[in-house]
């Protein structure tokens, strides 16, 4: 069965630097741990796909997580030092005073990365995105959450909401042991969340800014494609070109103008073939040839299939 959070219930405290990797903090099938630290990590499971964790490091050597989030809800108070990560190839910086919402509709590749000598003391919530939506359907209040797992990513600092910092605080600072520590993690956690369901619910939607941002992506993608038809850019290598991660630029496209970039490429290529094929100036292995076709025969496949019949009948 595939993890939900690649991050395992765990507990560790190290008086002197060792190593993360050792430390059972990732599924080593769904991340790499790299660097020493001094302090203290545990993560627990209050619910199925819900776990609360918390730390206080040091970090002896430079920090940096690799691991692929799943489709999930992370909040996050930064208690004292600093926090950052880079997700689908975006930057984000958690600072403190502040929790922070991390919000993904789909798994994406992160990359967490701190230099030797900094220092992050934090509490914070993972809860699955299907648990959010089983929740959600139990209880309408907790509608607004799902919000927050659209759009690809989302993070966001709530500036104007201390009781939800609050509540987080109180989970690192518990006073409790044992099955009372476990029943106030439970309770706090999802107090948390109510919490959160109640500061989005008055809040106005912002769904035109994420669309026109998903449309100007899409149509500058198109834009550079057709300038490079013959010749067009890897997902990858586009993606970084725009400045945007590559699952985001594919998902714009696709919620754009309902196919992937490679089916567009397909479909101009075949329409510039057919072009061609009809000014009557080339042969149709010159033709297959400049649009990058090794082998004729599998440009006049790709050309019936797409058209219906062979490319000799258009002379």
């Amino acid at each position: 069965m595939e993890r939900w959070n690649p991050y395992l219930d765990t507990q560790f405290s190290f008086d002197q630097p060792a190593t993360l990797a050792k430390a059972g903090v990732l599924d080593s099938a769904a991340g790499q741990l790299h660097g020493s630290a001094i302090g203290h990590y545990r993560a627990r499971s209050v619910r199925p796909h819900l776990q609360y964790f918390d730390c206080n490091l040091q970090f002896t050597e430079p920090l940096r997580i690799d691991k692929v989030l799943p489709g999930s809800l992370c909040i996050v108070q930064v208690l004292h030092g600093q926090w950052q990560h880079r997700v689908d190839g975006r930057l984000n910086q958690y600072t403190t005073g502040a929790p922070h919402l991390l919000g993904l509709s789909e798994s994406m590749e992160a990359v967490d990365q701190l230099p030797a000598g900094s220092h992050a003391r934090m509490a914070g919530l993972r809860i699955a995105g299907e648990y959010l939506h089983e929740l959600a359907e139990e209880d309408p209040s907790l509608q607004p959450l799902l919000g927050l797992l659209d759009d690809g990513i989302q993070f966001s600092a709530l500036q104007h909401c201390q009781v939800l910092g609050g509540l987080l605080t109180r989970l690192y600072h518990s006073p409790f042991q044992g099955a009372l520590e476990r029943l106030n993690q439970e309770s706090l956690s999802l107090a948390v969340l109510v919490e959160l369901a109640a500061h989005f619910k008055d809040q106005p939607p912002r769904p035109s800014q994420a669309v026109r941002g998903q449309r100007d992506l899409a149509f500058e993608a198109r834009r550079q494609l057709d300038l490079q038809l013959l010749e067009p850019p890897g997902s990858q290598a586009l993606a970084r070109q725009l400045g945007v991660g590559e699952t985001t630029l594919r998902r714009a496209f696709g919620q754009v103008f309902g196919q992937s970039m490679l089916d567009y490429v397909r479909q101009q290529r075949m329409e510039l073939a057919r072009t061609m094929l009809r000014q009557r100036k080339w042969q149709v292995a010159q033709i297959a040839y400049r649009l990058g076709y090794a082998n004729p025969a599998n440009f006049n496949h790709a050309y019936k299939a797409h058209f219906g019949h062979p490319p000799g009948a258009e002379r």
